[in-house]
């Protein structure tokens, strides 16, 4: 399989493309290049209206299945995956939400590349797409289309083996039309910029763009990069609303560019990903860094550790927020003055190498955000630090003098989650089987059950055999959806998959009577108040659909809950598509009961009642 996908890749990256769109300036001049060349900077504005062309062929579709990082559960279930929602505007017709937009083509020095937007980001599939209102509210009741957008910088090679060295920015913009012939430009703000500088609209980062086979992101090698940054929301009512432009801006720097660079070029290891894998392991070995000071590239991953008689240094970095143990990305980079450089190698002087200033920012660093906070951080990522103070104490994740270090660090912040996966790793394979098939882990994805259960929560679930007859009134539990909530969620375009669950709180048992829907919406079982938390003190949905549902709803009057029925509720009622909603659920539609929340960190919780 592997050996016909590089036979794929090398006949897709020999054909050449044509039919480009772009412009291309150059207003200013970097001071440095590794090829001592003197790099130009060039900028860009294309538009991202275009959804990805479905693949017309069995090689064009097992590349994108191939490259799709979505789980293969959602891909194989999905009726259209090209497709993560959908929203109807003012006249009543219905618009699709692409899962991927593509730009034009466009061109740096003969030296072709695109931009990929994914308007509700790159690991939302079709079976938690969302229908949307004309204010692009979720029509099932869910609030605000919530999480990120990601945009991707792609690079085209004209053949197998051709690669650049590029720094990039990158801003989302919105032009408004205002007449025929003026527009207003607005841009999209960002939760981080990625690199330095610092800014509120834009991306910026470095890497070494190559071949997809020849792409280790882990020594700053890739086909395409990005992040997920931008409001979904935003993105989404920019690419849906037709007199809004939606453009993809920024400005690339071509600090070097080189043909053959293949990891089966002779001699070995000299060339490609393997080459330069060997490279960077090699240098941070402790007899090459005991002999000089090490070299940095932007894009490449480096792990601080402890090594004895720099303790100092450890402590400084420790103050910036660098740890041992944890992988940093470089980001961008300068020399002392503040000129943007590529890579140490092309700074002559030592103590000029010493004083270059590396943005770093930690992989993973949204899942981290609580853990630096924490420990008194208070400002954004990326950090600052001199070349000299990381020379020494930095290794790569090739070096395997980096595990200890990394083991220690993980065991540090999240010893819990780290602890439960050894001890998953370590059980026979029969066991393991039986814990996949009686717990899991589930994470909540709307607003519904706040305030006790948060979006983005994580839970453990066991499944045991059963589960019913372990629940008793005001238990939280997960469910298979009844089909009258399969048909509530299909009218709203919205589509699930046969592993969906729901997670809501029994508050009617079988034989119960009296189940009435009273004011503000509240519900009375046998004549007392439903059991559970008070239910008002989340946000209230905007538009108030909850209203619109509950006008038809199948559970707002019942005189009896059959033997065989459970009446459920969520903790939020302004949003929560519950029993009220679809009537009531059929009790061997249970599933599983949570019994503990291992994210975030700081709500971690085991046993007890949720």
């Amino acid at each position: 399989m592997l050996l016909f996908h590089i036979i794929i890749l090398v006949i897709q990256c020999g054909i050449s493309t044509n039919g480009l769109s772009t412009t291309s300036t150059n207003p200013t001049t970097p001071k440095f290049a590794i090829d001592n060349k003197q790099p130009a900077t060039y900028t860009f504005s294309v538009p991202l209206t275009t959804p990805r062309p479905k693949p017309t062929s069995f090689i064009d579709t097992f590349i994108e299945l191939w490259n799709d990082p979505r789980p293969i559960s959602t891909i194989l279930t999905s009726n259209d995956r090209s497709l993560v929602g959908s929203r109807e505007n003012e006249s009543g017709d219905r618009q699709d939400i692409p899962y991927c937009i593509i730009s034009d083509e466009f061109q740096v020095e003969e030296e072709l590349f695109q931009i990929l937007l994914y308007p509700r980001g790159r690991f939302v599939g079709d079976s938690s797409s969302t229908s949307l209102d004309a204010n692009g509210n979720d029509s099932d009741g869910g609030g605000v289309i919530s999480g990120q957008a990601s945009a991707y910088l792609r690079y085209l090679p004209k053949k197998y083996g051709d690669e650049v060295d590029i720094a990039w920015k990158l801003r989302l913009a919105t032009n408004i039309a205002n007449g025929e012939t003026d527009s207003t430009t607005q841009y999209l703000s960002v939760i981080t910029a990625g690199g330095l500088p610092r800014s509120n609209t834009t991306w910026s980062a470095a890497m070494t763009f190559s071949s997809e086979m020849e792409a280790v992101e882990s020594v700053g090698r890739t086909t395409d990069w990005g992040s997920s940054i931008w409001s979904a929301q935003k993105v989404c009512d920019a690419y849906l609303q037709r007199d809004i432009d939606l453009r993809a801006h920024g400005e690339i720097t071509l600090f070097a560019k080189r043909s053959g660079e293949s990891s089966f070029a002779w001699p070995p290891l000299s060339k490609g990903a393997i080459g330069a894998v060997y490279k960077a392991a090699k240098q941070s070995s402790p007899q090459r860094i005991s002999a000089k000071q090490r070299e940095f590239r932007v894009g490449e991953v480096i792990v601080p550790r402890n090594i004895l008689g720099y303790e100092s240094a450890v402590d400084k970095l420790k103050q910036q927020f660098i740890y041992p143990g944890v992988d940093y990305r470089i980001m961008t980079m300068s020399d002392a003055d503040g000129n943007a450089i590529f890579s140490t190698e092309c700074l002559q002087d030592d103590n000029d190498k010493l004083a270059a200033r590396l943005a770093l920012r930690p992989c993973g660093w949204k899942l981290q955000q609580q853990l630096w906070k924490k420990n008194g951080m208070q400002t954004d990522w990326p950090v600052e630090i001199q070349a000299g103070l990381l020379s020494k104490v930095t290794t790569t994740r090739f070096n395997p003098e980096s595990a200890a270090p990394r083991i220690i660090s993980a065991f540090q912040r999240d010893w819990r989650t780290y602890t439960l996966a050894l001890c998953v790793a370590l059980t026979p394979i029969p066991l393991s089987l039986a814990a996949r098939n009686f717990v899991s882990f589930y994470v909540i994805p709307s607003a519904s059950m706040e305030p006790t259960l948060l979006k983005g929560d994580v839970l453990v679930v066991e499944k045991f055999p059963g589960v019913y007859q372990r629940t008793r009134r005001g238990d939280v539990i997960l469910f298979q959806p009844p089909p009258s909530l399969k048909e509530i969620v299909s009218n709203s375009g919205s589509q699930l998959s046969s592993t969906s669950l729901f997670v809501k709180r029994v508050v009617g048992l079988p034989g119960d009577i009296d189940v009435r829907l009273v004011q503000d919406n509240n519900v009375e079982i046998n004549g007392k108040q439903a059991v559970g938390p008070k239910r008002d003190t989340c946000t209230d949905e905007p538009l108030r659909l909850i209203d619109k549902l509950l006008v038809n709803g199948k559970g707002t009057n019942l005189d009896r809950l059959g033997e065989d029925d459970v009446f459920v509720l969520g903790d939020c009622k302004a949003v929560s598509v519950d029993s009220r909603v679809f009537g009531t659920l059929p009790k061997q539609n249970v599933v599983g009961k949570p019994f503990a929340r291992i994210w975030p960190l700081h709500r971690f919780k085991v046993g007890g009642d949720f």
